[in-house]
This record gives structure tokens, C-alpha cells and sequence, in this order.
């Protein structure tokens, strides 16, 4: 009886052996098939010429006029079978001067390792995801902001060089058919959103349908604190040259203390493509809660914060001429923005000018001009900003 127990032990673990071997070696190969990394670095310096204004008396804001920055950034992702695992750890270096007048300048080295995102998803089914993690979520095609978003509207692109922090996020995402998809939304912590940004949770329910010529989604969120909001956004190929867009929100208001009422948001927007390349955008942007004509300084006490990921722009009405050309000469990408405040009549011209050297390596510059009077929104605390880097790319 033992002999045979023992063949019989031997045996399975003959065969435990044979199976184990090949599965190991499979495993392996998917993890070697589905792992996929890009580390890049980028070092820039930075110059602000900043101004003494009624919102910024004496630079007491601290924003720096000179600064020394070197940022690595590895993304690591990884597919193996129903998982996706994606990571994306910071590593960020800073040599700041700030000047205040009459007063010698205060410098300051920086340096922090974070998690700007990083998340874990599982597919049970072929039509459904769900997602736990820190994620840069952005949506729509506007270019100025993302009015529908009810996590972050600002969309970042004056300067794309620098990353938009990431929020914490659950999320399932439900494909229904080829052409629509149903999304559950929930904003579970501030991540690493800047700690003078005013921040609330968030849950939306996301409806997207995409069409032959036409796209559009509906979002329905509820924030802690304040009303429930439905926003949207969509487009329309009218021709291979010519798109037109649209994104909005409309929400009840707050009485809670300390909380700005967001009631209606409409950007509207079209962009040609010329024969030659490049492409030309115009936005129009509406915000009916915006401060039209108080001194900004007053507007974003009325708000009750000096910045608001929700609520990027103060003020009431917005206009936005951009020209896109890529590869330029095979070599250059170059973006220039004009932004017009219609309200207090300031203004922001920013150009992100990027040039290709080689595969790997970019060179970057970024001037910005800010115009307006010193109680105005775009000019109230810079005059000129300067950005200049170097970014490579494994």
C-alpha cells in the first residue's frame, strides 16, 4: 500500500514538474510580451518677471523669478491577461531665487519622490474594466478648458512640457457596442493636486457615443458640498479640413459658505487644417458665474480661493486664437495661443516651440507675454515668463 501511495506521489510530482515547467516559462513570456517602459528625463530653467500688484503686493505669493528644475520620469506598464498594472513614479529636483524688494532674495533647493500616477486594472469581461489608482483624467476637445470636467478642467496645454497632477480614482467602464460606452466615476482623494488648489469629491456617470462623423458625451456628477451637475461635450467632422466642437456644464447652486456657485459654462470652438499642414483653432468661452468687472483680487475672494481646478478661469467671457504646425522642416513642432480676456480686456500669448534632435532628444522653449492692468487677471502678476529645456526620451 505505501509502495503504491509513494508511486503514486511520485508520479504527480512527475507530473507536477512537467506542467510547472512549461507554465513558469509561459509566464515568463507574457510578462516579457506585455511589459512595456519609457523613462525620460527633462531639465529646464525658468524665468518669471513678476509684477507688484494689488493680488500680488510685493511678491507675497513667493512666485519665483528664476528657477533650476530636472524632472525624471519613468512609465511602467505591464498587460498580463485580465490585469493591467500601470505605474508612474517622480522624481523631481528645484533651485528656486524669489525676489521681494527691499529685501535680499530667498533661495531654495527642492527635491521630492511622489507617485503622480499609478493604477490597477481588471477586465472580468470583454466589455467591462475596472480601475483603482492615480490617474491624469482629461476628456473633450476644447483647448482652453475642459468646462464638462468635474475633476480637473484644467487641461494644461499653455505649457504641455509640465505634467497635470494626478486625483485618485475608481472607475468601471462598461462597453456596450462600438459606439457607446458607460463609465461610473469616482473621485476618491485630492492625489497630487497642488494643496492651495480648492478641492472637493467628485462622483460622475460618463455616457460616450462616437459616430461616423460626429462624437459626443454626457456627464452627471455630484460634488461634496455643492449641487448636482450635468455637462457634455461633442463634435462634428464637417469635412477632413474642418471640425467644430462644442463642451458645456450646467449646475445648480450652493449656499454653503465659502463656495463660489458654478451655474452654466459653453465653449464653442472650430479648427481648420490648411492644404500646407498647419491648423488653426478658434474657442469662444462663456462662464455665467464669472466676475465680470471687480478687480480680480476681489473675484477670487468671492470664490474663496486663489486657485480651483474646476474653476481655472475667474472671470465671465474668453476668447482663444491658436495656430498648431508640426514637423516643421521634419524637425520643429510649434504652437502658438493667444488668449483674450473680454471682460477686463487682458490678454496671454504663450508659443511652445519643440525641435526634434534625433530620436530621443528635444529641445524646448516656452515665452509667454502677459499684458493687462495691474488689477486684471492676466495682468496682475507676470509680465514675461521664459521656459527653456531639454528633454530625452528611452
Amino acid at each position: 500500500m505505501r509502495k503504491r501511495l509513494s508511486l503514486c506521489v511520485v508520479g504527480l510530482g512527475l507530473s507536477w514538474s512537467a506542467y510547472a515547467a512549461p507554465e513558469s516559462s509561459t509566464l515568463a513570456q507574457e510578462i516579457s510580451d506585455g511589459f512595456y517602459s519609457r523613462i525620460n528625463g527633462l531639465a529646464y530653467g525658468l524665468y518669471q518677471d513678476t509684477l507688484s500688484s494689488p493680488l500680488n503686493p510685493n511678491n507675497s505669493l513667493g512666485i519665483a523669478s528664476n528657477q533650476a528644475a530636472f524632472q525624471f520620469r519613468p512609465d511602467f506598464n505591464l498587460k498580463l491577461r485580465a490585469f493591467e498594472f500601470d505605474l508612474r513614479p517622480r522624481f523631481y529636483w528645484t533651485r528656486s531665487r524669489i525676489d521681494y524688494p527691499g529685501m535680499s532674495p530667498d533661495r531654495k533647493i527642492e527635491h521630492k519622490v511622489f507617485l503622480n500616477e499609478g493604477s490597477i486594472r481588471f477586465r472580468p469581461h470583454d466589455r467591462l474594466t475596472l480601475s483603482y489608482g492615480r490617474e491624469n483624467l482629461q476628456w473633450g476637445p476644447s483647448s482652453l478648458v475642459s468646462p464638462s470636467n468635474p475633476f480637473n478642467a484644467n487641461n494644461g496645454k499653455n505649457n504641455p512640457n509640465l505634467e497635470q497632477p494626478g486625483l485618485d480614482y475608481a472607475r468601471a467602464v462598461y462597453v456596450a457596442s462600438s459606439a457607446v460606452t458607460v463609465s461610473l466615476i469616482d473621485n476618491t482623494g485630492k492625489g497630487r493636486l497642488d494643496p492651495i488648489n480648492r478641492y472637493r469629491k467628485a462622483r460622475a456617470v460618463k455616457l460616450d457615443f462616437t459616430g461616423d462623423k460626429t462624437y459626443f458625451s454626457l456627464i452627471g456628477s455630484k460634488a461634496s458640498g455643492e449641487g448636482s451637475r450635468i455637462g457634455g461635450f461633442a463634435g462634428w467632422n464637417v469635412s477632413d479640413a474642418l471640425l467644430l466642437h462644442a463642451e458645456a456644464s450646467a449646475g445648480r447652486k450652493s449656499n454653503g459658505p465659502g463656495v463660489a456657485p458654478r451655474n452654466r459654462q459653453l465653449l464653442t470652438g472650430a479648427s481648420y487644417t490648411l492644404e500646407s499642414g498647419p491648423t488653426l483653432t478658434a474657442e469662444y468661452f462663456f462662464n455665467k458665474d464669472g466676475c465680470p468687472d471687480a478687480p480680480i483680487q476681489t473675484c477670487l475672494q468671492r470664490r474663496g480661493a486663489l486657485l480651483d481646478p474646476v474653476l481655472p478661469l475667474a472671470r465671465r467671457r474668453y476668447a482663444m486664437l491658436q495656430f498648431l504646425d508640426t514637423k516643421i522642416a521634419g524637425k520643429l513642432n510649434l504652437t502658438a495661443r493667444y488668449i483674450r480676456n473680454l471682460d477686463d480686456v487682458s490678454s496671454q500669448f504663450i508659443v511652445n516651440a519643440e525641435y526634434e534632435l534625433g530620436d530621443h532628444l528635444q529641445l524646448l522653449v516656452v515665452p509667454a507675454h502677459y499684458r493687462g492692468a495691474a488689477n486684471s487677471e492676466f495682468g496682475s502678476l507676470l509680465h514675461r515668463s521664459v521656459f527653456v529645456g531639454a528633454s530625452y526620451t528611452y
